[in-house]
């Protein structure tokens, strides 16, 4: 248990501090780090409905709404053509994927610099094991919430 609980806590230090440096990165940039996250999970060029994001970025809706909205009116986003479900999906526009291009372009070099040096080191299956365990975990924390207590719509578990 002890080295298990070490080894958690190692990925748990490492995980906060990976946030702490977008989080950093986002206020030299001017934005705050969901609409950083927003941006990020849109430029990879697919729709994506507010939900999904919400789901897989863990932001709450009320804040994907606010920057939706905002988005929206200051023309860097749409509504696409696709549907995912039956929610509306959105996409970047050309204003929109200029400005993210820009904001994310020094982001993506320092994470291929950082990747390429990991890899070095390391094989790719280390992803996969974090994904898995990140997977785990959730899944853990989901059963021991759903015991407590049912969670109401808006949450994520």
């Amino acid at each position: 248990m002890d080295q298990n609980y070490e080894t958690v806590r190692r990925i748990m230090l490492s995980t906060n501090q990976i946030d702490g440096v977008y989080y950093f990165l986002a206020k030299q940039l001017g934005v705050n780090e969901n609409m950083l996250a927003f941006l990020y999970a849109l430029a990879d060029g697919k729709p994506h409905s507010q939900k999904e994001i919400c789901d897989k970025w863990l932001i709450p809706r009320t804040t994907i709404n606010s920057i939706v909205k905002t988005m929206l009116s200051d023309g860097y986003i749409m509504f696409s053509e696709h549907r995912h479900a039956k929610e509306k999906t959105l996409v970047l526009t050309k204003v929109g994927q200029e400005y993210t291009d820009k904001l994310l372009a020094d982001i993506y070099l320092a994470e291929e610099h950082a990747i390429v040096e990991t890899l070095k080191q390391y094989p790719t299956e280390f992803v996969l094991a974090l994904e898995d365990f990140s997977s785990r975990l959730y899944g853990e924390f989901q059963k021991m919430y759903r015991y407590k207590k049912e969670p109401a719509k808006n949450e994520s578990f």
